[in-house]
């Protein structure tokens, strides 16, 4: 394979993009010029408007990304409040409504408590015959028997 050399003894100093100081380096004779070259091609680069907006993009996506972080942090906050406002509202509602179906089954419970006793109460009188309309047929039939 042929290869074209370019004599270049000194390292051009007007050199502006990184492709011109690239050809420099692959046609330097001498160790100097290439590390010319490449110092040279580092400043390109550190000078270069692409790099420096390369570096602006990454600082903005830096700050994004900070404020979405606390973003973040204060929807996590407000989330954690409302759970714990919520939290209490839905404690003293069940409070609330305990009280009042307590209150409700102690009501029923006094209900069920009489209807009981006065079912029982009847169930006695037809069982044990001292009932009115029990009591009524058996004098009836007494009085009947004896002629009355």
């Amino acid at each position: 394979m042929v290869q074209v050399y370019k004599d270049v003894t000194k390292v051009q100093k007007n050199a502006q993009k990184v492709a011109e100081i690239a050809d420099i380096i692959r046609h330097a004779q001498k160790g100097m010029d290439v590390r010319e070259a490449m110092a040279q091609g580092f400043e390109t680069i550190d000078d270069s408007e692409v790099i420096n907006h390369l570096i602006d993009d990454v600082d903005k996506l830096t700050d994004e990304i900070i404020g979405y972080r606390n973003d973040a942090k204060n929807l996590t906050e407000t989330v954690q409040k409302s759970i714990t406002d919520n939290q209490a509202g839905i404690e003293n509602i069940a409070k609330q409504n305990q009280e009042a179906i307590q209150k409700v089954l102690d009501d029923n419970q006094s209900k069920l408590n009489m209807f009981n006793e006065n079912w029982q109460n009847k169930i006695n009188r037809i069982i044990l015959g001292t009932d009115d309309p029990t009591l009524e047929k058996i004098i009836d039939e007494k009085l009947n028997e004896r002629g009355v």
